[in-house]
C-alpha cells in the first residue's frame, strides 16, 4: 500500500491523510481513482475535466479550490404507506417497442415497469402518454409502476417540479422516488451529496398523493444503511435497488446480504424489496422480487430462460425439453425456432412470454 500512497500524492494529498477518500479510498484499493487519473492525463466523457462539464470539479484538490459546504440533512416528514406487493417477477417493458407490450390475446399482466428516462428522450412518445395517461396510452389495466432510474444525464436536468408535473400527466399507479448517482471511486463527499440529495428528494415525494417506492443507493454499505434508515423514518415499506452494476461486477453478494440486514432490523419482517435490473433469479434469496428488461432483450436475441439461466434456444442442453407454461403449451426450444422462420413476430412474443412466466415462478 506504501507504493500506492506515494504514486497518488501526485494529486497533492496523501491517500493517508485526505480529506477527500476513505483512508485508503476504494480508488486506491482497486486503482481507480479518477482525480489520480485525470492528473495523469485520462479523461472520462461527461465525468472528469475538462471535458463539457466535471462532476467531481467542486471536490477535487487540484488547484487549491476549498471544498463547497456540506448539503443540509432535511428535516423529514413522515406518511402511513402499505406494501405494494410486487409480485415475484414485474417486467420492465420498453415503451418505444410495443412487441414488449404482450398484454391482451388473452394473456395478463398484474403489474409493469415503465422507466421513465425513454419517455424524456421520445418527446413525441412522452407528449402522447402525457395527454392520455400511461394506462391508456398502454392500453394496460393492470398497475403501472414508474422507474425514476436514468442516466446520470438526464437525472441533474430534472427538479422536483418537473418530476410532479411528469407524475400528473403520466397518473401511474405508484412511482420510485428520484434516482441519484453514487461511485465507489470518486470522493466520498460527492457520495454523501447526493446520497443527502435523494433524502432530501423522497422528502420532497411524500407531498404526492400516490404510493411510493423507495430506492437503496449509496457508494458504500454506510451510506446504504444510512439512506434505508432515513426513508423507514419517513415511512416506507417497499424498496428496489438498482443492482446491474453490482451484479454485472459480482458485487452483489457482498451488498445484499447488509442490505437485508439493515431493512430486517428496521422494519422486522414488514417491508418488500425487489432488485432493478438485475436479469437472473438469485436462488437463495427466495423472498427478493425482481424486475429487469433482460427477458425481452434477450427474448429479440433468441435467449431461452430455463431453470435460472438464459439459454440459446439452440442450446443442446435444453433444446428439446417440454415447457407446459401458458406460451409454451408443450412446446419445445426447437419448436419455437422452427417457429421463428415461419412467423417471427408470433415466435418472439412467444419466447418473450415464457421468459416472463419462468421467472416469475
Amino acid at each position: 500500500m506504501k507504493n500506492n500512497v506515494l504514486r497518488r500524492s501526485r494529486c497533492g494529498f496523501d491517500c493517508v491523510s485526505c480529506p477527500y477518500f476513505k483512508k485508503p479510498c476504494i480508488g486506491c484499493v482497486i486503482e481507480t481513482c479518477l482525480v489520480d487519473k485525470c492528473t495523469r492525463g485520462t479523461s472520462y466523457t461527461g465525468i472528469t475535466h475538462p471535458r463539457s462539464f466535471c462532476r467531481l470539479r467542486q471536490y477535487c484538490p487540484i488547484g487549491g479550490r476549498d471544498r463547497p459546504p456540506p448539503m443540509r440533512i432535511p428535516s423529514l416528514g413522515r406518511k402511513q404507506m402499505t406494501k405494494m406487493k410486487f409480485s415475484m417477477f414485474i417486467p420492465e417493458i420498453d415503451i418505444t417497442d410495443q412487441r414488449s407490450w404482450v398484454w391482451g390475446e388473452g394473456f395478463q399482466l398484474p403489474a409493469i415497469f415503465v422507466p421513465l428516462w425513454q419517455l424524456l428522450i421520445n418527446e413525441e412518445i412522452l407528449s402522447q402518454a402525457s395527454g392520455k395517461g400511461l394506462h391508456d396510452y398502454l392500453g394496460f389495466g393492470g398497475r403501472i409502476f414508474l422507474s425514476t432510474v436514468m442516466p446520470d444525464e438526464l437525472i441533474d436536468k430534472l427538479e422536483t417540479k418537473d418530476y410532479f408535473e411528469l407524475i400528473e400527466k403520466l397518473r401511474p399507479n405508484a412511482t420510485m422516488i428520484p434516482d441519484n448517482y453514487t461511485y465507489t471511486d470518486v470522493p466520498l463527499y460527492q457520495s454523501w451529496s447526493q446520497t443527502i440529495r435523494l433524502v432530501s428528494l423522497a422528502n420532497d415525494f411524500l407531498k404526492l398523493d400516490i404510493p411510493l417506492i423507495g430506492l437503496v443507493k449509496g457508494a458504500n454499505l454506510r451510506q446504504m444503511d444510512w439512506i434505508i434508515r432515513k426513508q423507514v423514518e419517513m415511512g416506507f415499506v417497499s424498496f428496489a435497488m438498482p443492482a446491474r452494476e453490482f451484479f454485472e461486477e459480482e458485487m452483489l453478494d457482498y451488498f445484499l446480504p447488509q442490505i437485508l440486514l439493515a431493512l430486517k432490523r428496521s422494519l422486522k419482517k414488514d417491508f418488500e424489496f425487489l432488485l432493478y435490473g438485475v436479469g437472473v433469479r438469485l436462488r437463495e434469496y427466495k423472498d427478493v422480487s425482481y424486475s429487469n428488461l433482460s427477458w425481452f432483450l434477450r427474448a429479440k436475441r433468441g435467449e431461452y430462460y430455463w431453470d435460472g439461466l438464459f439459454y440459446d434456444l439452440r442450446d443442446s442442453s435444453i433444446r428439446f425439453e417440454e415447457c407446459y407454461c401458458e406460451a409454451c403449451k408443450g412446446m419445445m426450444p426447437q419448436d419455437i425456432i422452427d417457429l421463428w422462420f415461419e412467423d417471427k413476430e408470433r415466435a418472439l412474443r412467444t419466447l418473450a412470454v415464457h421468459n416472463i412466466l419462468d421467472l416469475s415462478r
